[in-house]
Order: structure tokens, then C-alpha cells, then sequence
């Protein structure tokens, strides 16, 4: 099966003088293309000469923008529970649609939301999830971008929560983006310890664990699997989302019996390895791309 293959890469954090010298390593690698990150988006809403510059540099390299991720955060996820900052939230998110469709870009994640300091109240985010949702698939249809909410581990953007979104509108412009790593920390036997993320995040808001809340990975999947549009890989230990690569010898996660349920997926449109550079586990550009493509190898059943 043949699924075009994308890489999350803080180029944010290069000077823009070399920029393309890193697009092009994506493209001595092989890529098929690069995620338009949160921090490319901001940049362009806030000087739109960025949009130039970066076409140019994907005209240069050969290395496009595959799937994108919207800024994130509290008051800018979907579920923002300040109300006047609400509309706010709403045309960030219409104006990084417009930038997906700029760069034809087919699928944008973004974030549910997650109980804060703003609100705890599960049942009203949910509600304001909803609303945003009715408001903004519009520009996605506008756009021909999906809209992708990302399984988490809150009690927000539980499998069940999403699957009440995605029943709600029935759009086409509305998929899930699945997350490997925060499936592997809400697993029924995550261990419950003080640094484990997930159980500390659901006791914060109140909640004691429950059918839902806690799914083996497996099952997780296969409810999300016919609405998942793009994904994002990446390993850990299920105690905390480390965002290693997803060949990374530490990793937990069982590709053997993801792999293929993935590949399987029928509104699929890119695999994405989202694992994250950092000083515990510093890679190269080649070995980021090699190690997505080493689980191709485990898909080969479907």
C-alpha cells in the first residue's frame, strides 16, 4: 500500500537564512513533504510575506506542506471557554484554513481542548467543542481541508467524545487525527504512578477512571479507524508523552498490531512521525524520515 509519508520538524527554530538548506535534506531523504506547523502558521497571520517566502522555499526544495497543525493551547483550542475570546478562537482557526488552502494543504489537526484553570465543567466544553465545530466546518468545506480532532487523554477528547463530534455533524470535512502516543499513555494498564500523565491528568479534573476513558490501545483504534484522516506516530513508555521516535528502542508502543489496522484506514490521507528533536534524543533529518518508514514494514499484511 503506498500512503504519502510527512514529518513534523521545528524548521521554526532554524534561522530563516537556512531554512531550505533543511527542506532540502527532506528532500535528499525522500520526504513527501513536511508539516505546516503552528509556529509557520502564526508566523504567516502575522506578516503575510511569510506565505511568499515559504512558497518559494517548497519551489526550491521539492518538499511541500502535507498536513498542517493549528496553534494550541487554552484559549485557542476548540473548546475555548472565556466566551469573549471565543470569536477569536474562531477566525485563528478559519484563518489557518485559509492558509491550509493556500499551500493545498488537504487536512489540518486541531486541538479539542482540554480542562484548564478557565473551566474543569467536561459537559460545557464539550458544548463550546460543538459550537466551534458548527462554526468552522464551513471555511473547512470552503477550504477542502478536513478539520481533524486529535485523541488526547483528557476527559475532553476521550474516543467517545470524539465519536459524539464526528456522529453530530456527519461531515466529510470533519475526521479524526489519531495519536499513537497519547493512545499509549491512556492504555487500561498504564501504570499508576505520580509521573504517569494521564492518570494525574484525570484526577485533576475529578474524574475517576472508567469504560471510556480507559481503552487498550487495540480497541481505541479500531472504534476511531473509519474516521481517521491523518495521524501522528511517535513512541514513549507510557508514563509520560515523550514523543520519541517511533523506532526508538525505549518505545513501548506495538507496531506489529497498529500497522496495519492504520493502513487500513479508509479515509486515510498521510502517515506523519511526530516525534519531537530534543536533547535525549537528537536525530538527523534522514534518520527522522527512516524511522517512519521502518513501520511500513509492519503494515505489510493489510
Amino acid at each position: 500500500m503506498s500512503i504519502p509519508l510527512t514529518y513534523f520538524w521545528p524548521l521554526h527554530a532554524y534561522d530563516r537564512r537556512v531554512q531550505e538548506s533543511v527542506l532540502r535534506q527532506f528532500a535528499e531523504a525522500g520526504a513527501d513533504g513536511v508539516n505546516f506547523n503552528p509556529s509557520e502558521m502564526q508566523a504567516m497571520m502575522g506578516d503575510p510575506g511569510e506565505i511568499l517566502r515559504w512558497k518559494r522555499m517548497i519551489a526550491n526544495t521539492g518538499v511541500s506542506f502535507r498536513d498542517a497543525h493549528a496553534p494550541f493551547g487554552p484559549l485557542q483550542d476548540l473548546n475555548c471557554p472565556v466566551p469573549e475570546l471565543f470569536p477569536h478562537m474562531l477566525e485563528m482557526h478559519r484563518h489557518c484554513l485559509r492558509l491550509c488552502a493556500a499551500f493545498g494543504v488537504e487536512s489540518c489537526t486541531i486541538h479539542v481542548g482540554r480542562p484548564t484553570e478557565y473551566s474543569s465543567d467536561v459537559a460545557r466544553l464539550h458544548a463550546n467543542l460543538l459550537r466551534a465545530l458548527e462554526a468552522v466546518l464551513p471555511t473547512a468545506e470552503e477550504c477542502r481541508c478536513v478539520v481533524c480532532i486529535e485523541n488526547i487523554w483528557d476527559p475532553t477528547n476521550t474516543a467517545g467524545m470524539l465519536l459524539d463530534a464526528i456522529e453530530r455533524f456527519r461531515s466529510p470535512w470533519l475526521g479524526i487525527c489519531w495519536d499513537s502516543g497519547h493512545a499509549q499513555l491512556s492504555r487500561s494498564d498504564t501504570p499508576d504512578i505520580p509521573e504517569q500523565g494521564c492518570r494525574a491528568a484525570w484526577k485533576r479534573s475529578g474524574w475517576p477512571d472508567g469504560p471510556d476513558e480507559w481503552s487498550d490501545t487495540g480497541k481505541y483504534l479500531e472504534r476511531l479507524l473509519p474516521h481517521i484522516v491523518t495521524c501522528h506516530l511517535h513512541s514513549n513508555d507510557r508514563i509520560q508523552d515523550r514523543h520519541w521516535e517511533p523506532t526508538d528502542s525505549r518505545g513501548l508502543t506495538d507496531w506489529a498490531a497498529e500497522m496495519p489496522l492504520l493502513l487500513s484506514a479508509p479515509r486515510m490521507k498521510q502517515l506523519q512521525n511526530e516525534a519531537s528533536v530534543k536533547p535525549d534524543h537528537p536525530v538527523t533529518v534522514r534518520e527522522h524520515v527512516e524511522s517512519l518508514r521502518a513501520l511500513l514494514a509492519f503494515g505489510k499484511t493489510v
